[in-house]
């Protein structure tokens, strides 16, 4: 399992001994530069202190004598001494160290065996007093000033580490108070959590797992109302198949048993159709995604509708009809608006009654594809129009039997097609007007179908 810590840590711990190796380097180099101007100012102050007598002695006035390894001039801290007559060396501190004789006086640098020496010479008469060392002699210096720059940061990696572990886990402590209380809850437990006092870093997380708690919630009291409305919807018919089963043992004649095996294959067909159109609800469930989002044409799959349908209307004495033009190109699951528009015109047909007269109609309205059921039925009253979007409400004044799900089923399917579905009026005025209207076709998938 990945962990949040041991990934900061990895980023963080690096940075930071990244910023301080820059910030030791760039002292560095500050002090580098600083450093030649000291030595040198060194070598002025030396050799400016350095007295010649008359028998060819040297002395050091105000200086401290150095000790011998230190006046080779090979040393990091030491520095050669050299005392010239003329173009005669009287004295040497190092006298295996050999230069040619000085030319001029001041700040200069000399190379000599392949080593670049840095010199400073003053001249009294005919003496001349030379102070020199080594280029390689002060980068040993600057490699202790670089020691003791760089040793304190490395020294501190390992606190820098400890601080930052838990740095780091104190500042995740807010995400596993989250779990705890998470943990801590039963399944009907859909409160929010509570985030006034929630970093900000933390607080979209949180938000979003109260979204989805809220979510939850809605979708667990959904389901447990499905459950108890098809529980109360299926005890009805469930009981009539027993009721009538009863009868049809105690039938005395023919005639009869054969009344009673007709309402129970009523029974049977009527329950099955509730059985599935509850099936077809739970899995149109609000949240559910589209199977398929491929692109159709309304118009044929209208005209399937309306010819599966016409045996039924028939039986009915319905006049179905399908009023459609040029082929309309509708993004989605092609099977969902079908049955949609099968719940639709069963309703028609189913409440229409006989003599009737539904037409599916197929068309554009502003560029967006629109499907319309009309009947010239009794339609719906006023007093029920709030309510008939509602599972099982079935409306007052009506004789045909039904389940009341067709709409609902309906409105489901239309807002995965983000259809807006709305009632109005029928045919001649009278009876009720299903219009779905769903969003624009792309450009592309338009020119195409007219073009086929």
């Amino acid at each position: 399992m990945r962990s949040l810590r041991r990934r900061l840590l990895l980023w963080l711990l690096p940075a930071t001994l990244l910023a301080g190796l820059l910030a030791s380097a760039a002292t560095y180099w500050g002090a580098l530069s600083e450093l030649d101007e000291v030595l040198g100012d060194q070598l002025k102050g030396i050799g400016q202190h350095v007295v010649v007598d008359e028998n060819n002695r040297v002395s050091l006035t105000g200086l401290r004598q150095r000790d011998d390894d230190r006046m080779s001039g090979e040393q990091s801290h030491g520095v050669l001494l050299q005392i010239w007559r003329g173009a005669t060396q009287i004295f040497s501190s190092d006298p295996d160290s050999i230069l040619p004789p000085p030319v001029g006086t001041g700040l200069a640098d000399i190379t000599v065996g392949g080593q670049l020496w840095h010199s400073f010479v003053t001249r009294e008469g005919d003496v001349s007093v030379r102070v020199a060392q080594q280029r390689k002699a002060r980068w040993e210096a600057v490699a202790e000033i670089a020691m003791h720059l760089f040793w304190p940061v490395l020294s501190l990696v390992p606190v820098l580490a400890l601080f930052l572990w838990f740095g780091i886990g104190y500042g995740l402590r807010p995400l596993r108070e989250i779990a705890a209380s998470l943990k801590r809850r039963d399944a009907n437990n859909m409160q929010p959590i509570y985030t006034a006092a929630m970093p900000g870093e933390v607080k979209p997380l949180v938000d979003a797992l109260n979204d989805l708690l809220h979510r939850l919630d809605n979708a667990f009291t959904a389901q447990k109302n499905f459950i108890a409305d098809a529980a109360h919807e299926l005890r009805t018919p469930i009981m009539g198949l027993g009721l009538q089963a009863e009868l049809l043992e105690r039938a005395s004649s023919a005639a009869e048993r054969e009344e009673i095996n007709a309402q129970l294959r009523v029974g049977v067909v009527r329950l099955a159709r509730l059985s599935e159109q509850l099936l077809t609800l739970a899995r149109l469930s609000p949240d559910a995604q589209l199977a398929e989002d491929q692109p159709f044409d309304l118009c044929a799959l209208a005209r399937s509708v309306v010819s599966d349908r016409s045996r039924v209307a028939e039986v009915n004495d319905v006049d179905l009809g399908l009023v459609e033009g040029t082929p309309l190109i509708v993004r989605g699951n092609a099977e969902n608006v079908r049955i949609l528009l099968n719940n639709l015109v069963d309703n028609a047909i189913r409440y229409g009654g006989s003599h009737s007269r539904v037409d599916v109609v197929v068309h554009s309205h502003e560029g967006r594809p629109v499907v319309e059921v009309r009947d010239t039925g009794p339609g719906i009253a006023e007093v029920d129009l709030p309510r008939v979007w509602e599972r099982f409400y079935r409306g007052s004044g009506h004789a045909a039997s039904g389940s009341g799900l067709g709409l609902s089923i309906a409105r489901r399917i239309a807002e995965q097609h983000h259809a807006v579905i709305s009632l109005e009026r029928g045919l001649d005025g009278r009876g009720l007007t299903v219009r779905v209207c769903f969003p624009g076709a792309p450009a592309d998938l338009a020119y195409a179908a007219t073009a086929h």
